[in-house]
């Protein structure tokens, strides 16, 4: 599964608070990230992937490599979250960390830009006469099919939501910036460490029209990759 697991980001979150937390903080812990990681599962769902322009050639089998192309997806929404007495004072952390996950994540389809995509079909062309190919892009981890921006800086925007009288973010006996902090690299880190190392591009079919040799100068694909 290419989301990270709720367990491994409050076992990195511990490990970067760098100090003890009671049973009920592990609590929950868990029942946040289980929202994040739902939210992040539905993101990853919503996006489409395709428009490259590819250029190849073969008599028979074919291969190419695409470049360029759009990256989309909806708003990333963490679900709503209740822990126990569900206070106001939970609500408002809790929306701070939706709001800024929401901001990072969402933008991050759109700065996406493809490299060097390789792709495989085969082709009608022979090697003195036009015919058609078709042909699909060949699965490969997102860090390997290009870059994009990751989130960061989610603890920034998080922080600037949690005010006085409610929280005193700053006060180092409170340990709540630390907390927040902790939480956030640990997201931060997940997407670049598990989630770009193993969510694939697949699906993105390529099919049009091919030159003698099976030769493709350049054609865009089709607005249909997905991430899996």
């Amino acid at each position: 599964m290419t989301i990270p697991q709720a367990a491994d980001l409050r076992a990195q979150t511990v490990g970067y608070y760098g100090m003890p937390l009671g049973p009920e903080a592990i609590e929950y812990l868990d029942a946040l990230f289980a929202k994040v990681t739902s939210g992040w599962k539905t993101w990853q769902d919503s996006i489409t992937w395709g428009t490259l322009t590819v250029a190849g050639g073969g008599v028979g089998a074919w291969s190419g490599v695409g470049n360029g192309g759009v990256m989309q997806g909806s708003p990333y929404v963490m679900p709503p979250f209740k822990f126990k007495q569900n206070t106001p004072q939970q609500i408002k952390y809790t929306k701070g960390l939706a709001d800024a996950l929401a901001s990072k994540f969402t933008d991050f389809p759109s700065t996406f830009k493809f490299a060097n995509v390789q792709y495989t079909g085969s082709t009608t062309a022979t090697p003195i006469n036009p015919g058609s190919v078709s042909a699909q892009c060949v699965p490969t981890a997102l860090q390997g099919a290009g870059k994009g921006v990751p989130p960061s800086g989610i603890a920034s925007i998080w922080k600037a939501s949690l005010t006085m009288p409610d929280f005193d973010i700053n006060n180092p006996q409170a340990k709540s910036g630390q907390l927040v902090a902790a939480i956030c690299k640990a997201i931060e880190q997940s997407f670049q460490t598990v989630w770009l190392a193993t969510t694939m591009i697949q699906g993105n079919i390529l099919s049009g029209a091919a030159a003698p040799g099976g030769v493709v100068a350049g054609f865009p694909s089709g607005l249909d990759g997905k991430l899996k």
